[in-house]
């Protein structure tokens, strides 16, 4: 079932699914690998298609309640509200998450996951996505993106102007298409204490 509702999704609108088919387990896993059960704070999923990185965050021990799923797509959308009822599911662009996070009363994620075939869509829009994600997470948090070209969608420039740190993942050959999975880390600031 979640697989004809991803199909028809793509026959309408290719570029923004970005792949035939949705995440496999294997990719997903490699997606959230870093991301510890059991967390303190929300994680935001980008493009959370028909959910099968949620359901890898799930099956890890994080609580759906700690999941803020955003999904353009109105049949995903509610495909995903219906497969994780206690999840928070937004239907809207992600270009928006800055004004959609201040309406859901959240200040910062712990980690951001994204499905979003950023190698799709302008410079410039990857640009404003990423920048607007990167402020929402917290010091030590970690945005996550998937590519199924093997070249990192994260405009260096970004990532240089929040002095992160670019991190190669790996690839899940398992996966069709192949995916290749990068993690930009949010530096933690050390403040020292003066005597």
């Amino acid at each position: 079932m979640s697989y004809k509702i991803w199909l028809e999704n793509y026959l309408r609108h290719p570029l923004q699914l970005g792949s035939l088919f949705p995440s496999s387990v294997a990719l997903s896993s490699l997606i959230i690998d870093h991301i510890k059960p059991y967390p303190s704070g929300v994680i935001l999923e980008l493009g959370a298609g028909t959910g099968n990185v949620t359901r890898s965050m799930v099956r890890k021990g994080i609580p759906e309640e700690k999941l803020v799923l955003l999904e353009k797509s109105l049949e995903l959308s509610n495909f995903l509200r219906k497969s994780f009822p206690k999840a928070e599911v937004i239907c809207a662009d992600a270009i928006d998450i800055d004004t959609l996070t201040c309406t859901l009363g959240i200040k910062e994620y712990d980690n951001v996951v994204s499905g979003i075939p950023l190698n799709l869509i302008t410079r410039d829009t990857r640009k404003i996505i990423f920048d607007k994600s990167f402020k929402l997470l917290r010091q030590g948090g970690s945005f996550v993106q998937l590519s199924f070209i093997p070249i990192c969608p994260i405009p260096d420039s970004v990532i240089a102007a929040y002095s992160a740190k670019k991190i190669y993942c790996g690839v899940s050959l398992r996966n069709v298409p192949t995916g290749f999975v990068w993690r930009v880390e949010k530096q933690e600031v050390v403040t020292q204490i003066s005597n």
